[in-house]
């Protein structure tokens, strides 16, 4: 703007620092009014930077209540009074702190002055310097007028500030830098010429201006050595472990490698006897993780001949290796594993235990049927579990068609039986003692030759005298079929008698039948059959048979006992009027 305005150059100009360079006939007028004439002529470039720049000021005034010292409503005084009792930030400097501005007109005069003509004061920063003879060393750019507008734009204060004396950091000086010896602006050069020497003795005090811009490239410098510092170490580390790759380490290191976590390789264990040698001190030191790696390495290089010797003669790892495989679910090769290191029972029994869980009861039968077949009558020593793992065989494929039979009549609902005692699970996979209870419930009538029939599931799986009784008895209490007790307890004796005989004892009998309701005649009946009379006295007491009680008491000859009880019964009550009768009997011995 200034260059534009039409200024001359003239040959008698010199250099103000900090301000640019200007005519010798001008430095008369005095500082205050060179740089507010300036500042004036900047601030009418732009209308609306004006603006902007008295709203900012309104509002700032407002809150910090601050005041620019180059306002026209403030004079000498109050600029004086200001600096000395206000706090300047650092976003502001005050001329007053470097310049005198000398002798002032009285305040009546000064309304008389003209105002300066600033058009040919100095031509622009950017201009080549003419050779005028005075040094300007330690200067930066930004410590010029040329180098103010950088200080107007918007960026540097997040405002335009530029047309007060407040013109940013690059011309702000450190408050613990050296104060500037107080100038008269005169008539003569030598005042400029001493400003050019004040600036050429002292240019540490003005490359301050530009120390944001050199902070930002130190700390730039330090953030770019130390990414190089850290590329470098990890090139070695990269070109180290490119290295390590290829050359057999030590078993030691290896496994110290592996213990620690770091990174290793085992592909230059080539031999067979680097092989097992690192398995072989793997589990001198009890590392599982360790002992897992040397094996699975072995397992992945060698032939399975080979590693199968080798795990023989070695237990711990192959403990590892096989609860490795159980752990991972891979059942096929355990159980292989297992049958070439001889363990063939543990084979045996996995691959029984897998065909369990089985919910489909042809597809469990055909599981079943190949574990039988091939790990279980395989071997000699498995013979035994191989008959029960037959009847287990036997007894589902005898469960699922009566389950299927007796699933299609309960549905269709043309059987009173499964209507009075509906079923409440299906019978397929449920133990011989509960498949046996519920054939006596719902088919106990039916032939040996039928698949549901008691008789030949007795007979098949071998239930003994006592399991069936007591399992029998208590089907057939259930739907208060007493005759067919009576009948499965009746045994033949010597020449063609018959007698009750209970395996598992008349008071188990008694017990079975009271918690199933029977009457009290029945439970009479097996009470008598009961040898012991005390015994049998307990039992008729705990089932509350009355007259079993008397006659218990009639056997012991206590009469005392049951003349109490008679006492307590109903005199004209069935069980009342039998003990009157017995107590009335002559024939009876008492005690």
């Amino acid at each position: 703007t200034i260059a534009t305005a039409g200024w001359r150059r003239s040959p008698a100009l010199h250099f103000i620092p900090g301000y640019g360079w200007y005519r010798s006939s001008y430095c008369r007028v005095r500082s205050r009014y060179l740089v507010t004439g300036l500042f004036r002529k900047l601030h009418l470039v732009n209308q609306e930077s004006l603006k902007m720049d008295e709203d900012y000021f309104a509002v700032e005034h407002t809150r910090t209540k601050k005041k620019n010292i180059f306002d026209d409503d403030v004079t000498e005084d109050a600029v004086r009074n200001l600096i000395k009792t206000s706090i300047v930030d650092n976003d502001d400097i005050s001329f007053a702190d470097h310049f005198d501005p000398g002798p002032e007109a009285p305040v009546s005069q000064r309304s008389h002055l003209p105002a300066p003509d600033l058009s040919s004061l100095a031509t622009p920063a950017s201009k080549t310097r003419p050779s005028v003879g005075h040094e300007t060393k330690g200067l930066s750019s930004s410590a010029t007028f040329g180098g103010a507008s950088r200080a107007m734009e918007f960026g540097q204060f997040g405002h335009n500030r530029s047309h007060s004396l407040t013109i940013g950091s690059d011309l702000s000086v450190a408050a613990s830098s050296p104060r500037l010896p107080d100038m008269q602006f005169s008539s003569s050069s030598a005042s400029l010429q001493s400003i050019d020497k004040v600036a050429a003795a002292t240019p540490q005090r003005y490359g301050q201006f530009s120390s944001s811009s050199t902070s930002l490239q130190s700390i730039d410098k330090v953030d770019v050595e130390k990414m190089q510092q850290e590329i470098q170490s990890l090139k070695r580390s990269l070109l180290s472990a490119r290295k390590d790759r290829w050359m057999k380490q030590p078993v030691e290191d290896t496994l110290r490698r592996i213990l620690k976590g770091e990174t290793f390789s085992l592909e230059m264990y080539k031999s067979l006897a680097d092989k097992l040698a690192l398995l072989d001190h793997a589990i001198r030191l009890h590392d599982g993780n360790a002992i897992m790696t040397a094996v699975l390495f072995l397992q992945k290089t060698v032939t399975r001949h080979i590693f199968t010797r080798e795990l023989v003669q070695r237990p711990a790892a192959a403990n590892h290796y096989l609860d490795y495989l159980k752990a991972h679910y891979d059942y096929p090769e355990y159980i292989n594993t297992l049958i070439l290191l001889g363990r063939t029972e543990e084979a045996a029994i996995c691959k029984f235990q897998l065909a369990l869980p089985t919910s489909d009861a042809a597809v469990k039968v055909s599981k079943l049927k190949d574990c039988l077949r091939s790990h279980f009558q395989a071997d000699p020593a498995l013979c035994n579990d191989a008959s029960l793992v037959q009847e287990y065989v036997d007894l589902l494929e005898r469960q699922r068609p009566i389950d299927e039979s007796d699933a299609g009549l309960e549905a269709s609902g043309r059987s009173a039986l499964f209507k009075d005692f509906p079923r409440k699970c299906s019978l397929i996979d449920m133990s011989v003692v509960t498949t046996l209870y519920y054939c006596c419930l719902y088919h106990y009538d039916l032939g040996e030759n039928s698949l549901a029939s008691p008789a030949a599931l007795r007979k098949r799986h071998q239930i003994s005298d006592k399991q069936f009784t007591w399992t029998a008895i208590g089907a057939r209490a259930k739907l208060r079929q007493w005759k067919d007790i009576e009948t499965i307890l009746t045994t033949k004796g010597w020449f063609g008698s018959t007698k009750l005989k209970a395996p598992i004892g008349f008071d188990k009998v008694v017990a079975i039948l009271h918690r199933n309701g029977a009457p009290p005649d029945i439970l009479q009946k097996y009470l008598g059959m009961i040898d012991n009379l005390e015994h049998r006295l307990n039992w008729a007491k705990k089932v509350s048979c009355q007259i079993a009680v008397i006659d218990a008491l009639v056997a012991l000859k206590k009469r005392a006992e049951l003349e109490q009880l008679a006492a307590k019964l109903d005199r004209y009550s069935k069980e009342g009027l039998y003990a009157f009768d017995v107590l009335n009997t002559s024939t009876i011995k008492w005690k």
